[in-house]
């Protein structure tokens, strides 16, 4: 079995991903899916000879399938190693970052643990919009993608892994709806605030 590329993201996204990579290497089979059951179909009994890369895909990847693969498996998250978990943008923005950016990782079964291979970082300004962030971290998660691609199109050999480290508390949707809740009593400056942090899932007392 020749070596191939699977790819997990959205509809929107599918298409031009797996072109980047044709383009890339015309004879390579790449293909993209949009869950769990498309992943197990898709891999099926050639996961010896598979590459996952994931890319702006909230599916955990369950054990049995990450064992299956032969190639190491990336996930592409659209935040730095110090935002791990869901909703980075929203945390960076909680935090007033003064930098963001976007992170390739080997996937392993905990979730946004695996080896770091890439980071691309930039300067944000601190009172930098939710749109405007949510924009940029696409961008440059777009960036990454690109270049672990480009890898992975041309070879079934590992990256080699960078000295980053994940750090911080790990969100999750649990935990950004608590951020997201006002408190009963707050300031018009407050609830401007977490607006500008939660956008539409602000929740009101």
């Amino acid at each position: 079995m020749a070596y191939r590329i699977v790819i997990l993201t959205k509809q929107i996204e599918a298409p031009f991903l797996v072109q980047f990579i044709k383009n890339e290497n015309p004879g390579i089979e790449v293909n993209a899916v949009l869950n769990e059951s498309e992943l197990r179909q898709q891999i099926g009994d050639q996961g010896s000879d598979t590459r996952l890369i994931s890319f702006n895909s909230p599916i955990i990847i369950p054990k049995d399938v990450l064992d299956s693969l032969g190639p190491t498996a990336y996930n592409i998250h659209p935040g730095l190693p110090k935002y791990p978990g869901t909703y980075p943008v929203a945390f960076a923005l909680k935090d007033h970052a003064s930098s963001y950016g976007a992170t390739a990782h080997e996937i392993i079964e905990k979730v946004d643990a695996g080896r770091i291979v890439l980071v691309s970082e930039t300067n944000i300004s601190t009172d930098i919009s939710l749109q405007q962030l949510t924009e940029l971290a696409f961008e440059l998660a777009t960036q990454v993608f690109s270049q672990i691609a480009i890898h992975c199109a041309n070879s079934s050999e590992s990256l080699p892994t960078i000295d980053r480290q994940w750090v911080g508390e790990k969100s999750s949707k649990k935990t950004y709806l608590q951020m997201c809740k006002l408190p009963a009593n707050a300031s018009s400056a407050y609830i401007a605030n977490l607006r500008r942090i939660c956008g539409d899932d602000l929740v009101f007392p």
